[in-house]
């Protein structure tokens, strides 16, 4: 059995190859540029962003991991005959069709996949701890740390637990035709993250929150809008805390503390 894992390099994607590897499973890894891989995985390259560009990556393939919004999602879903699609969406999904782009995004990946008449299963993730990382820029000019939504408290997940459900999916029967919506431990403000942080980190970091309007231009529109209505009018989606990954994994999803340990350096 042979995994095709999209966004090999990235915050989740490899996650899920670590995982896979653990479980013994053959990884063909999807990137854009050539790199030295591990044992156990055959490096492709190939762009996502077009609709054919990874097509010549699924010989021999029995699974797939496929992340939404892609272009490349389209030639694949025309070449795998038999596979199992485990797809990256997000829990914005569960808007279904309201006008939220980052909703349609997600949920017009599910409906392809749905419509493919391929086995699949949906995972819904809240924000990822990762997300952390975009505060770079902002730390390396200083301690003030400025981020969207201060008084909401996402459930962030740490994409290892993404990477490793994922491959739980992959690897074992019983989770085909599955929507898995999945979050971290626990709520945690903007103002709470950057304490956290500034703890993993050694420096006195100060949270000063943006204002939704200021939120809409640094993220650009539609995506802008789509951020503000999720946060603003669906909050739920974001701060519930689901039981998934405890009961998919037998232990609970890692916290942000840990994550931040673990990657420190990475700021």
């Amino acid at each position: 059995m042979t995994v095709l894992v999209m966004g090999a390099t990235g915050n989740v994607g490899s996650q899920v190859v670590a995982a896979l590897r653990e479980r013994g499973a053959p990884v063909r890894a999807v990137s854009r540029r050539e790199r030295p891989w591990p044992d156990g995985v055959d490096g492709f390259v190939g762009d996502p962003n077009v609709e054919h560009g990874l097509d010549e990556a699924l010989d021999g393939v029995d699974a797939v991991f496929m992340m939404s919004g892609y272009a490349a999602q389209t030639g694949l879903l025309q070449h795998l005959s038999t596979a199992h699609v485990v797809l990256l969406s997000a829990s914005s999904a569960d808007l279904g069709h309201g006008g939220n782009a980052m909703a349609a995004m997600h949920l017009g990946s599910e409906q392809a996949v749905s419509a493919s008449a391929l086995n699949w299963t949906f995972l819904r993730p809240c924000s990822l701890q990762s997300n952390l990382l975009q505060w770079r820029d902002q730390l390396a000019k200083g301690d003030v740390v400025r981020a969207p939504f201060g008084d909401v408290s996402p459930a962030m997940i740490d994409p290892t637990d993404i990477g490793a459900v994922a491959a739980l999916a992959l690897t074992t029967p019983d989770h085909e035709g599955q929507t898995y919506r999945l979050s971290g431990p626990a709520p945690l403000t903007p103002g709470e993250q950057v304490a956290l942080l500034g703890e993993a980190l050694g420096r006195e970091l100060v949270n000063r929150p943006m204002t939704d309007d200021e939120a809409r231009e640094q993220m650009g529109s539609p995506y802008g809008d789509a951020a503000v209505e999720i946060f603003r009018d669906h909050a739920d989606l974001e701060t519930e805390v689901q039981p998934t990954v405890e009961r998919l994994l037998g232990r609970p999803p890692g916290a942000l503390a840990d994550w931040l340990a673990r990657n420190a350096e990475r700021f």
